[in-house]
């Protein structure tokens, strides 16, 4: 059994104006074996991830093993954190962001090509146990070797989906934005159907949303949604605008 705490709420937006936001799902999984970050996000976390840290009685050096979904920035970054984990990637994701991912824009090349030498990296494939009751599934579509990761808690299921399906409206929808290729998209997102009703109560965790369960068929969020921005349109530094978003 494992414990499960979102660390990083997972946003579902982006800025036409100033790039991707990058808001991405960062996890902490713990049992009485293993501490366990799902997604490192990237530099704007870091503050973030050490105070949720702290507040557990861990540190980044706590952490044996860190579970990418892929290799985009906004995901991967902050594996350089984990001083003494074993770094996750799926192997067909990871030869792909090495040698033909030259015009993705999302690639951050100089990590991934460290993390393609690091000693600690591990590489999985389809239906590989990654520890035992975690398992990967090769969820093609947004990246050419995207991971899904689901953990094994008897009754129910946590399904780390990463990209794979964003955000509630994609797994709705089944309509995917930024991918590289749709059909595959599509049938990543039926297949995250498949695991999610295959046991009641399972909760999906997108990579850019906050966690669901099914009620009826129906994905309801069982979080409340925290998001802000907080802005300085004044002439001063205590006249701060602070916008909440919903």
């Amino acid at each position: 059994m494992y414990n499960h705490e979102i660390f990083v709420q997972g946003f579902p937006g982006k800025s036409k104006t100033h790039g991707g936001l990058g808001w991405s799902t960062i996890t902490l999984l713990t049992n009485d074996t293993h501490n366990i970050i799902v997604d490192a996000g990237s530099f704007g976390v870091r503050k973030i991830l050490l105070e949720k840290l702290r507040q557990k009685g861990l540190t980044f050096d706590d952490i044996d093993y860190v579970l990418l979904t892929h290799t985009h920035w906004d995901h991967s970054v902050n594996w350089t954190m984990f001083p003494n984990a074993t770094i996750v990637i799926g192997d067909v994701d990871l030869e792909w962001a090495l040698n033909d991912a030259t015009q993705d824009m999302d690639i951050p090349e100089l990590y991934i090509k460290e993390l393609s030498h690091y000693p600690k990296t591990k590489v999985v494939g389809h239906l590989d146990e990654v520890l035992p009751g975690i398992v990967a599934h090769q969820t093609s579509g947004h990246t050419p070797g995207h991971i899904t990761y689901t953990v094994d808690n008897g009754n129910y299921d946590l399904i780390f989906c990463g990209d794979a399906a964003k955000n509630r409206a994609e797994l709705l929808s089944q309509e995917v934005d930024m991918t590289l290729n749709l059909e595959e998209s599509k049938a990543s997102i039926q297949y995250i159907w498949n695991l999610w009703e295959a046991k009641q109560d399972s909760l999906v965790i997108p990579g850019h949303d906050i966690p669901m369960k099914l009620e009826n068929g129906v994905p309801v969020y069982v979080l409340e949604r925290r998001a802000d921005l907080q802005c300085w349109f004044s002439s001063t530094l205590n006249d701060v605008f602070k916008a909440k978003i919903t």
